[in-house]
């Protein structure tokens, strides 16, 4: 028989549980329902997220990541336009890791259409490509946006009240491209919260299992790997373990070996960069624009800028010293390898990220990383001010607003 002492702890363990799946279904459904209803349904699909779903349609059909209905696409006059097909063995892939089509490949295997041709001018020229269907994309992007925030938020029930953590989590789901981009089309973003958001939470206990949650994300985006070692080494720090640390990098490096095994299979080339590999000298020699403009447009810029479309975060600012002070070591991890994520991006790609979205999308995974931060830089700091918390909340409600009009410019086929 099982003494008093194990069947409480089986009580508290189921209690806990339950406790959990309240949480992350409070946060998941409505968050789901509003995704869905202001996700982008219908073409135009822009280059990124046509690729995307062209290779989660192919994944789900055909089990495979090679588009030989889509070869004339990797010319340069489509390239960039209508999507971002490079050659791949003797056939055509996604020059993108196939961390994202994974999210939309399960739909696509049992939706009942099946791809269409469509007719387009492009450049006063009359082309035609095949199109997937736009409903699992979208789908999947709706609900894989919700997944992720929805798990951040059991990761910061670690040390905030679950009704805290749960407003935290609206913070992000709400007033940040998680919902103008990320939640609208099936971009990379996408990807990138689902496997953050649930490798973050697991890496409470389930360090084996974080680790191949940011292993994930590296197979969305490889630099989400500084994210992943940044919160691995808080892990460590907080726990003393080193068998915690072994077992997050071991996830984390099952993820980089099998992005490095998918390139050499796909591209015949053992690295990470994959369908990038023209590009890498790129960034050796910095062919991205002028670095301080690009690094002022960042975080400024009108129409792309972090801080004109999330105003809330700079009422944030000056209480992040004081949620340093109290936070535990992994959420200082994760912050820490969230601004290395976002500086690593700007010094490569121009801040504006192309077309075919409203905002913008490079800050996404920076401020997925650090939200269990910024959420202790309010409770600690700005809730406490009455002044402060009222200039916060105003600002919060003008960036819930000015995203609730992107996404919904977005879902009217005008981004």
């Amino acid at each position: 028989m099982q003494s008093a002492a194990s069947q409480a702890r089986g009580a508290e363990n189921r209690l806990q549980l339950s406790s959990q799946r309240r949480l992350f279904i409070a946060v998941f459904l409505p968050l789901a329902v509003i995704y869905l209803l202001t996700a982008t349904w219908q073409p135009p699909y822009d280059a990124d997220t046509f690729t995307n779903a062209v290779t989660a349609y192919e994944l789900g059909t055909h089990g495979d990541v090679f588009l030989e209905r889509h070869e004339e696409l990797t010319g340069d006059f489509y390239r960039g336009v209508v999507g971002w097909v490079v050659p791949a063995r003797d056939s055509a892939a996604s020059q993108y890791p196939p961390g994202a089509a994974l999210i939309a490949a399960p739909l696509y295997a049992i939706w009942p259409a099946d791809s269409e041709t469509i007719a387009r001018t492009l450049r006063d020229r009359n082309v035609e490509y095949e199109l997937p269907p736009i409903p699992p994309a979208a789908i999947a992007a709706s609900l894989a946006a919700a997944a992720g925030v929805a798990a951040l938020a059991l990761a910061m029930s670690e040390f905030l009240s679950r009704r805290n953590a749960a407003l935290a989590a609206y913070g992000l789901g709400l007033a940040t491209g998680v919902w103008s981009v990320a939640a609208d089309k099936l971009w990379l973003h996408t990807g990138s919260v689902l496997y953050l958001g649930v490798a973050l939470w697991l890496a409470s206990a389930f360090y084996l299992t974080s680790g191949l949650g940011f292993g994930l994300a590296i197979m969305t985006r490889p630099h989400n790997l500084v994210i992943g070692l940044g919160t691995a080494i808080g892990r460590f720090l907080d726990t003393r373990s080193w068998q915690v640390l072994v077992r997050m990098l071991a996830g984390m490096g099952i993820g980089l070996v099998a992005l490095v095994a998918f390139n050499y299979f796909v591209f015949d080339n053992p690295s990470i960069t994959g369908g990038y590999r023209l590009r890498v000298g790129s960034f050796a020699t910095r062919d991205n624009g002028n670095l301080i403009t690009n690094v002022f447009g960042g975080f400024f810029d009108l129409s792309r800028g972090l801080f004109p479309l999330s105003p809330f975060l700079l009422a944030l600012i000056p209480g992040v010293p004081a949620a340093w002070r109290a936070s535990p070591s992994w959420v200082r991890g994760a912050a820490a390898g969230g601004l290395l994520y976002y500086a690593i991006q700007l010094y490569s790609n121009r801040f504006s990220g192309g077309s075919g979205f409203w905002g913008y999308r490079y800050p996404i995974e920076m401020l997925v990383a650090m939200t269990p931060l910024l959420a202790l830089a309010y409770f600690e700091w700005v809730a406490p001010r009455p002044r402060a918390k009222r200039i916060f909340i105003v600002l919060l409600a003008v960036s819930v607003a000015l995203h609730f009009a992107g996404a919904l410019r977005c879902a009217q086929y005008r981004c």
